[in-house]
């Protein structure tokens, strides 16, 4: 799964760095750090995955004594949100504004969001739910919690009590003290779903910045987003997905030059399927790792050797797999295996 995040999340990061005096330039894959200044420059040319930024929140958090999640969410506003956080912040009340997220939280991620959420309203009390099927992630389920609360925060001002129940679908990799501290209450790790719960009663505490009128012609602008990014990425996920097929089925007969086998396969020539992919925004290259990085992690989990994974995915030996895993997670196959 390929998920591209909006600019506002990678410029908050930047904007931590910044003021913490942390640089990673040397301490992460030079190809990785690029790409994020580009994006950082050239936001409207170059998008940027989760899979990435959580290499990078992993490779900042040595140089916090708090987890990097939250201190990200401390220096966040909710126009590092973008269109949502400017719908939370108009909103009249936390109900609207939960109400809200839950029909355009896809838009903070730019092709789809990691899970669906889901708010759920009880007597006496309201929760805000989604799945995580996705271990690779917690840092990105953490870190959008934590921005939640933010914006739970940010609209109820001092009615806001702690929150009745914080749930996390994975063990977090620092001590849940800090956010238990953080939060102001107990957190349950149970296995698949993350959950905040506030109580029925700060629902209606005021906005106040809210602002009706300014909120509906961001609703409408925001419903506006939501057709126009759901009818184009479902083209491109299909052509995307077609793709992949053909990557499988070539990695399988062992096809050495994968771009001219998939053309022969769409009846076309190598370049018109570049043309094809350059209109889906869609990079080859990124398809083929995205899938050999979901494939060796399969193949890693199922105790599969190194030699094995690397002449499956059609690599030269082990140490061109082994590198490659490097750059995609930032670990290597063996620390990756640990870390489960």
């Amino acid at each position: 799964m390929s998920v591209k995040i909006i600019i506002g999340y990678l410029r908050l990061f930047n904007r931590v760095l910044q003021q913490e005096q942390v640089d990673l330039s040397k301490v992460v894959e030079q190809e990785l750090w690029i790409t994020f200044q580009n994006c950082l420059e050239h936001p409207d040319e170059q998008d940027f995955d989760v899979e990435r930024y959580v290499v990078l929140l992993q490779a900042a958090q040595s140089y916090f004594s708090r987890p990097i999640t939250l201190v990200l969410a401390e220096h966040a506003n909710l126009q590092d949100l973008g269109l949502m956080g400017y719908l939370a912040s108009t909103s009249l009340d936390l109900q609207q504004a939960l109400q809200l997220l839950q029909r355009y939280y896809s838009l903070v991620f730019k092709q789809t969001n990691l899970e669906q959420l889901s708010v759920q309203q009880f007597a006496e009390y309201i929760q805000i739910v989604w799945g995580a099927s996705f271990s690779d992630y917690r840092e990105m389920y953490e870190l959008n919690l934590a921005l939640i609360f933010k914006i739970a925060q940010s609209i109820v001002q001092d009615a806001l009590v702690p929150p009745q129940k914080i749930q996390f679908g994975y063990l977090p990799h620092t001590a849940l003290y800090h956010y238990e501290k953080f939060y102001g209450c107990p957190i349950h790790v149970q296995a698949g779903q993350y959950a905040i719960r506030f109580s029925n009663q700060i629902l209606k505490a005021k906005s106040i910045a809210g602002d009706q009128q300014l909120n509906h012609v961001l609703s409408t602008q925001a419903q506006q987003s939501l057709n126009s990014v759901t009818s184009s990425e479902l083209q491109q996920q299909q052509f995307r997905q077609k793709i992949q097929t053909y990557i499988e089925q070539g990695l399988a007969q062992q096809e050495e030059v994968l771009q001219s086998y998939i053309a022969k396969r769409l009846h076309c020539s190598e370049r018109t399927l570049q043309r094809q992919l350059k209109a889906y925004q869609l990079n080859f290259q990124d398809i083929l790792d995205q899938y050999r990085l979901e494939q060796s992690k399969l193949y890693l989990q199922q105790g599969k050797s190194l030699s094995e994974i690397a002449e499956r995915l059609n690599y030269a030996d082990q140490s061109a797999f082994g590198r490659a895993f490097k750059r995609w997670t930032g670990v290597t196959p063996k620390q990756f295996l640990k870390s489960l």
